[in-house]
């Protein structure tokens, strides 16, 4: 029996003329994407490297339903469960809705949704990525600063709170429809239970509120997509949870701008400058700290038939420091280089090898945005300037 998309129809339990008025559409849906890896850390400037090892990864597999009802006049109500599913082990799989989730209306005027969803800052170049931003060879590695995170406003260590590769939780986002191939996002990310509480965001009474903006434009025609995007977030404390100073006012911001271009021989080039910037009022009495990132994507792909091929790199610029006594990071750029081969066994199922490799200067210290060796710590980081490199083979599955 072939696997479809399973379509139930949800019509109520209040008698006839209820089910008549109420139906509602539901759809099953879901990825899985599992690969062997065989992954290392090497050449540490200080402390511990890491010996190969093999592991089975479970990239972003997921289940989800989702649904609709016709309201009249053009208006609809949907929603959206997904939940992360563990392949490699299932005890610890995905919490119930732990991935995009939310319920809203839409129309001809865009849609709007209240809940859990990918930044409109991630969302605006995932295009770009031929690994979707999943696996050892996520853009990740070197994009939005320490790799994807699922967290509030704020987060539990420096990694969440540093992340502009964001699923924000408890967030309203707004969707505009396409004019002429012009289309943008927008999410505003309440405080939530991240305030009134010191581990994944801020105490209470200390008059910090944290809270994110997310906004991205994007224009697609033909053969050329092209994005600018910008994120905004406000008392996160990443820099004070670095370097365990006190908690104070703060803001970090994010631009990128993207462009992707499909040429007729089955080619696509595209490419993304990123922008991060760090401030934190104040560090330990001694003043504000500032911290400026400057990073570069660019990749290739081919398709032909069955078969799909990809070549991307990344740069991340040095650590540019000011205030409360810091000065510029020396040795703190890095690199990552990707190489990714698919053969497409149906519309749905896929094979798949990659090879990467991420080069730290001496104290510089990316890993694998999406399943990382170890923990990212930036500066404190025992293991910094550690190259990590990785092999994978793996299989994806839609339905």
């Amino acid at each position: 029996m072939k696997l479809k998309r399973i379509t139930l129809v949800v019509m109520g339990l209040a008698g006839a003329p209820a089910i008549a008025a109420a139906q509602s559409t539901v759809q099953i849906y879901g990825t899985a994407n599992v690969d062997i890896e065989s992954v290392e850390a090497t050449g540490a400037a200080s402390g511990q490297s890491f010996a190969r090892r093999s592991r089975v990864t479970s990239n972003s597999s997921n289940i989800g339903f989702r649904g609709n009802e016709d309201l009249g006049a053009g208006l609809k109500a949907f929603f959206q469960i997904e939940s992360a599913v563990n392949f490699n082990d299932g005890t610890t799989s995905g919490f119930w809705a732990s991935r995009n989730s939310g319920i809203g209306l839409q129309g001809g005027w865009g849609q709007f949704l209240l809940g859990q969803w990918d930044s409109p800052y991630r969302y605006s170049t995932l295009r770009l990525d031929p690994t979707g931003d999943t696996g050892i060879g996520a853009y990740s590695g070197i994009m939005g600063s320490t790799g994807l995170i699922t967290a509030g406003q704020g987060g539990a260590n420096f990694a969440q709170r540093a992340s502009f590769d964001r699923r924000a939780s408890n967030v309203v986002q707004y969707w505009t429809p396409s004019w002429n191939g012009l289309s943008g996002r927008f999410a505003y990310g309440a405080a939530g239970a991240q305030q009134g509480s010191a581990s994944t965001g801020v105490a209470e009474g200390n008059g910090l509120k944290p809270s994110l903006f997310s906004a991205m434009a994007a224009y697609e025609t033909g053969p050329l997509y092209a994005t600018l995007a910008y994120e905004h977030h406000k008392d996160f404390q990443p820099l004070n949870t670095l370097l365990g100073a006190p908690v104070s006012n703060g803001k970090d911001e994010a631009w990128k701008a993207g462009v992707s271009y499909r040429l007729l021989n089955g080619f696509t080039l595209g490419g993304i400058y990123e922008r991060l910037q760090y401030r934190a009022d104040d560090i330990n009495g001694l003043g504000a700290l500032e911290r400026k990132v400057n990073n570069l994507y660019l990749v290739g792909k081919y398709e032909t038939g069955p078969h799909n091929a990809a070549l991307a790199y990344g740069w991340k610029g040095d650590e540019k420091l000011s205030g409360a006594g810091f000065s510029d990071l020396p040795d703190s750029k890095a690199h990552q280089i990707t190489a990714r081969y698919a053969y497409g066994l149906s519309k749905r199922t896929q094979l798949y090898a990659l090879a990467t490799r991420i080069t730290n200067g001496s104290n510089a210290f990316q890993e694998f945005g999406y399943a990382p060796i170890t923990s990212t710590t930036l500066f404190r980081d025992a293991s910094r300037g550690a190259d990590s490199t990785g092999f994978g083979l793996g299989m994806i599955h839609s339905f």
